[in-house]
């Protein structure tokens, strides 16, 4: 550690917590997890000079459940999550099963992960299939807003000053198919590094909701592409199966890595066969 912080504050709710912030002018939000000294690359960890901590707002560590959806605090570390079982959707599951170690579950908490400044977001692609929402909040109001907008490269400006990442609210809707498949880099490039997310939702044979979404170092998904699916009888015809590939072969940046490229259009073209006569 570089250096000792010169102060460091554990409010015991919200109300102490916002008035901590509104005290300082300069305060850095901090957590007792992993996120954040995994941030920093030096060998000496380095403090800010105010930290306020957000680890004892018991009200950021709860889990609420109605029939539609599940809400969780910022503050819930993955590992919490992971032993609902199959509360959670498969997508979801999938993801923190594989991205993160038995020792990181218990470090890291959502809201870091989600907040974290690295524009690696391989999170994202499930939260953003299951329609997840976020909700920021002030000491005087909240604000819901969809997965999507908390994305690199411009997640630091969807916040308003002195507002945090609450809770997350998660649609517990049943998908009768998903398949998520984790890319990692062949080199040290992390641009390769990623997940895609595929989910289907079937009702008497015909194909009701498709959603495709890959995250990594930025996030891809069209819902034209989607939506071409929609109300398609199963199973799916050939020429159908192609259309969809195609759509996504002209819809795939060529800003991204060749090889990536390769891997989410290979990935897009096999598992809509399993939808093909």
């Amino acid at each position: 550690m570089s250096k000792t912080a010169n102060e460091f504050f554990y409010p015991s709710n919200i109300q102490e917590f916002f008035g901590l912030l509104n005290r300082f002018e300069v305060a850095d939000i901090f957590s007792c997890e992993a996120g954040q000294i995994m941030e920093q690359h030096g060998r000496a960890l380095t403090l800010p000079k105010i930290i306020v901590s957000m680890d004892k707002l018991t009200e950021m560590h709860s889990i609420n459940r109605t029939e539609r959806y599940i809400e969780i605090g910022s503050m819930v570390n993955i590992n919490q999550i992971f032993r609902l079982g199959k509360i959670i959707p498969l997508a979801l599951r999938w993801t923190l099963d594989n991205l993160y170690s038995r020792l990181l579950r218990k470090t890291l908490s959502l809201g870091g992960v989600i907040c974290q400044t690295s524009c690696f977001d391989p999170l994202t692609a499930p939260l953003v299939a299951l329609d997840a929402r976020y909700e920021l909040r002030t000491n005087t109001q909240s604000r819901w807003i969809s997965a999507v907008r908390l994305t690199c490269p411009d997640k630091a400006d969807v916040f308003h000053p002195r507002e945090i990442l609450y809770r997350v609210r998660i649609p517990l809707e049943q998908w009768d198919f998903t398949l998520c498949r984790r890319f990692e880099a062949i080199n040290r490039d992390e641009t390769g590094n990623g997940v895609i997310v595929f989910l289907a939702r079937i009702q008497n044979d015909i194909l009701s909701d498709v959603r495709v979404v890959y995250s990594g170092e930025g996030i891809l998904r069209d819902r034209n592409c989607e939506t071409s699916l929609i109300g398609k009888k199963l199973p799916l015809a050939r020429k159908d199966a192609a259309a969809f590939t195609n759509l996504w072969k002209n819809r795939i940046d060529e800003n991204y890595p060749p090889f990536l490229r390769s891997r989410i259009f290979s990935f897009i073209e096999k598992t809509i066969m399993h939808f093909a006569d």
